[in-house]
């Protein structure tokens, strides 16, 4: 009787080992044949990494749940704060994270998206969003009458504690009077405005600025529509408060 015990032991044993075995020999078998590299958010276009990642889901048979693990894992830099910043309806599904990934990385063609209202200035109102640019608090003016978002050179070298390594800019920004701006470089980091974290390219001007200003290439890249009447500003069809300031 307890030879038969022993028996039926050894027998479970083996099945568990084997399982073991077949669990590993998977894991082996399943391992990436190919793996893309980390995407930071700057140096690379986000549709060309997008389009490797495709083809590497492709050659390693990973389906949705796998494809939604590995894009997370991923993403470092300057886009692992952008998916930190996503909301968890975003990170629900490969699809909805690449979507929503797109949005900040690559600005949208369509014209339901590339929605801006009429120019501040041109309503006598100030419009501002409380945020975060490069971690520092900040005030953000919307102004649909700029072409480009600007930061001043100092609050640059605030938030970056000293300086840090910015693109060159060869174009040149025109002020109101006529004037040319003096730019410095296009610094690219992340705007924080509540749950979102927004991969954002700022020209650094070499000039006095009270606030940071987010011009329409902001506006049309992450589809603002702002509304005076409520004083709200959506972006990404987030609603978020609006501060005004009546001129």
């Amino acid at each position: 009787m307890e030879h038969s015990e022993n028996a039926h032991s050894s027998q479970e044993l083996s099945a568990q080992t084997a399982r073991s075995m077949t669990a590993t020999s998977n894991s082996i078998v399943n391992r990436p044949v190919f793996m893309p590299e980390t995407f930071t958010g700057s140096g690379r276009d986000w549709s060309d990494w997008s389009q490797q990642f495709e083809m590497a889901a492709e050659v390693n048979n990973w389906n949705g749940d796998l494809k939604l693990k590995f894009m997370s894992l991923l993403l470092s830099g300057r886009a692992r704060d952008v998916f930190c910043g996503l909301t968890i309806e975003d990170r629900s599904s490969y699809a909805k994270l690449k979507e929503a990934l797109s949005k900040c990385f690559d600005p949208c063609e369509s014209e339901d998206w590339n929605r801006a209202s009429l120019s501040a200035s041109e309503q006598g109102v100030g419009v501002f969003l409380s945020a975060r640019v490069g971690g520092k608090v900040c005030d953000l003016l919307l102004d649909t009458g700029a072409q480009v978002s600007v930061v001043s050179k100092e609050f640059w070298q605030k938030a970056t504690n000293g300086g840090s390594e910015l693109v060159p800019y060869l174009g040149k920004v025109s002020v109101a009077d006529g004037g040319q701006m003096n730019i410095v470089g296009k610094w690219s980091t992340v705007c924080q405005i509540e749950a979102l974290a927004l991969a954002t390219d700022f020209l650094v001007a070499d000039i006095p600025l009270q606030e940071i200003i987010l011009g329409t290439d902001f506006l049309r890249k992450f589809g603002a529509v702002i509304d005076l009447n409520t004083r709200c500003c959506t972006l990404m069809g987030k609603s978020l408060p609006l501060q005004l300031d009546l001129q």
